[in-house]
């Protein structure tokens, strides 16, 4: 979907460069680029899942924790 900026009265060239750039960082285009463009290894993406799977649990197990200490 293209990203579509529009002049308002009394805007500047910085000003509409700021809201898109803003927009894009919304949208994370930038990091879809990144990792289009870049080759990364299939260990490192195997590192990446396995790090994401670990901080999961860790904000599970915690709150976990915080709701039995509520309930007592």
């Amino acid at each position: 979907m293209p990203i579509i900026v529009k002049r308002k009265k009394g805007e500047s060239k910085d000003d509409i460069i700021g809201k898109f750039r803003r927009l894009c960082l919304d949208e994370d285009i930038t990091e879809e680029v990144k990792k289009k463009t870049a080759y990364s290894k299939p260990s490192e993406e195997r590192y990446a899942k396995k790090k994401i799977i670990l901080w999961r649990e860790k904000c599970r197990k915690k709150a976990k924790n915080s709701r039995r200490h509520v309930q007592r």
